[in-house]
């Protein structure tokens, strides 16, 4: 059995093979403007070297920023799911995750099989994320991959008022401009991104087996700091960045066997903007395909497809996909006398939204 998990993420595309319950092989690639392409393109690394192809592939699970757009994948399951899952697999004690990612960070907690139980995300702000901390490398005139080792060398750190991307920036340059050391400028922006993430984690409840994934967890000087402000030494997997494309590749090899629990295969439609958050959420383990939800939807979103020869299932609308803000009236604006329409007609209840 070989099955395969595939991270698009908001900076970096991650994939992971797997042969038998080992990983076979992983790799890391930069995000391009095209999910469907990255996607290939990622999928094709992975299996470079390997002698396989896609066709050898048993089972594919998208994860990632970029998930419902992976066009040979058999399923999608959220970035959430996937991390708590693929740190078990390294380390089956952890309760507490970190997730520094591109564009967000999260605070998870997980339970011994790997699921979910609670989760908060900072994804409002750019600051502490690595979109963040490559614009300070710039700045700086470092390459990001040097920041961390880099803060280390520091001596005394610099306080930052803030780390909003914005200000932050204007921060850095003014104290370089006096002529404080980037070490020092460095250390003061990793320890005010460690303490954004220490609040972020407390929401959540900080236990003793506690870890960082994504890829700011190979940043020795922000791991270093939030160690000290958590005061728990991370459990660190040999590379946190393709903990999501583990994660989705061990939901592959359940769904091929026909093991797990379909609450982790909910397909997550939508997406997180500066106005709000919009997802459209469907059940497969609980769709029937009725159709019911397309005939009521008076912005034709839905409709009833199967994808790769299996049962149908009710589907966003490609074309929808990247429009729900615009499409969808939303939960509580639904034209008068039919709100919430899509999931009001569901018998299965199989549609949740969040808007």
């Amino acid at each position: 059995m070989i099955v395969a998990g595939i991270d698009i993420g908001s900076r970096g595309a991650k994939a992971v093979t797997m042969k038998d319950g080992k990983i076979l092989s992983y790799t890391i690639r930069d995000t391009g403007p095209e999910s469907v392409k990255t996607s290939y393109m990622v999928a094709n690394a992975v299996l470079e070297g390997t002698g396989l192809s896609l066709q050898d592939i048993n089972y594919v699970v998208a994860t990632g920023y970029g998930r419902i757009l992976v066009p040979f994948a058999h399923e999608n399951v959220s970035e959430i799911s996937a991390h708590a899952r693929g740190i078990n697999f390294y380390y089956p004690s952890v309760r507490t995750i970190l997730d520094m990612g591109g564009q967000d960070c999260k605070a998870i907690s997980c339970d011994e099989h790997g699921r979910v139980t609670n989760f908060v995300m900072n994804d409002k702000c750019a600051g502490g994320t690595g979109r963040f901390l490559e614009m300070i490398a710039e700045v700086l005139g470092f390459k990001v991959q040097e920041i961390g080792d880099a803060s280390l060398q520091s001596t005394s750190a610099i306080p930052f008022n803030t780390i909003c991307a914005v200000f932050a920036k204007s921060e850095a340059i003014s104290y370089l401009r006096q002529g404080i050391s980037r070490s020092d400028i460095l250390a003061g922006l990793h320890d005010a991104i460690a303490v954004r993430c220490l609040n972020l984690l407390k929401r959540v409840g900080i236990s003793k087996d506690f870890t960082i994934t994504g890829g700011i967890a190979k940043n020795k000087g922000m791991v270093a700091k939030v160690k000290e402000k958590v005061e728990l030494e991370p459990m660190l997997a040999p590379d946190p960045q393709i903990i999501g494309a583990l994660g989705a590749a061990l939901f592959a090899a359940e769904r091929y066997q026909g093991k797990g629990t379909r609450e982790d295969f909910k397909i997550h439609y939508g997406y997180t903007d500066a106005t709000g958050n919009y997802f459209i959420v469907i059940d497969n383990a609980k769709c029937n395909a009725c159709g019911k939800c397309v005939s009521a939807c008076p912005a034709k979103i839905f409709e009833v497809v199967s994808e790769d020869h299996n049962e149908p299932k009710a589907v966003v609308a490609d074309k929808a996909r990247k429009r729900l803000s615009i499409l969808c009236p939303g939960l509580s604006k639904c034209p008068k006398g039919r709100e919430g329409t899509c999931k009001a007609v569901c018998e299965a209840e199989a549609i949740s939204l969040t808007w």
